[in-house]
């Protein structure tokens, strides 16, 4: 063990000292795992974990998409492991979705777009909504609320003020079924009515609802509901 011991000592330091030195291009995907797994494992040995992990899944990618049951069937691998690599992914994910603004969504299929990337991966109902101004450029998203795998609240009152705050002159909400088919309901077409003549008094039109599972996105618009609000 003391020699074992001698041989990755200061290993961590120098992986560090690398990746502050020329970035995280320099590394292989399984030292990338590696030092992700630092935080998880705070004195142990990582390379060999992060080897077997990238010999199960196939890629970095790979591993970061796999579930934590999934990931807890690879040996050394444990629940705190298994959670700290998937909260890496969601971070990684949140991360770029605040810095979204500036994007062009000029067409229902940009929208649907968009939406798919935001919101396919998650697990439970949300509800969000993109802020954008006459030239349908992304001002600002936000997630408005968060719900079960079955229900999930549209909250009127933090749209028309998320809209208000924005300057935005145009609002696309969206929302998602993780476990269901990309259809609105009659409560979502009814909400949709609301949202839609709340943001109207204000001068602000809404473009869209979006509704977004697991493989696939809805428009509202392009499906004709509401017509008479989307002529």
């Amino acid at each position: 063990m003391p020699e074992k011991d001698n041989i990755h000592k200061g290993h961590r330091q120098r992986m560090m000292k690398k990746f502050m030195e020329h970035g995280i291009e320099c590394f292989e995907e399984h030292e990338v795992l590696e030092i992700l797994l630092y935080s998880a494992y705070t004195r142990r040995n990582t390379n060999d974990i992060a080897h077997e992990l990238i010999r199960r899944f196939g890629s970095l990618e790979g591993v970061l998409n796999a579930s934590c049951d999934e990931l807890c069937e690879v040996e050394n691998v444990g629940q705190n492991a298994a959670a700290m690599l998937s909260f890496f992914k969601q971070f990684a994910l949140n991360y770029s979705r605040q810095d979204s603004s500036g994007v062009s969504l000029l067409n229902s299929e940009d929208v649907r777009r968009f939406c798919f990337e935001l919101m396919g991966g998650c697990t439970v109902e949300v509800v969000h909504a993109l802020f954008l101004d006459d030239a349908y450029v992304l001002i600002s998203q936000t997630q408005l609320s968060r719900g079960n795998t079955g229900k999930v609240y549209f909250d009127l009152k933090k749209i028309v003020k998320k809209a208000l705050e924005h300057q935005c002159t145009k609002v696309v909400v969206a929302h998602n079924h993780p476990k269901g088919v990309a259809m609105p309901s009659q409560m979502d077409v009814a909400t949709t009515r609301r949202i839609a003549n709340a943001l109207s008094n204000l001068g602000i039109e809404l473009l869209d609802h979006i509704i977004v599972n697991e493989d696939d996105s809805y428009s509202m618009r392009t499906a004709g509901l509401l017509s008479d609000l989307w002529i």
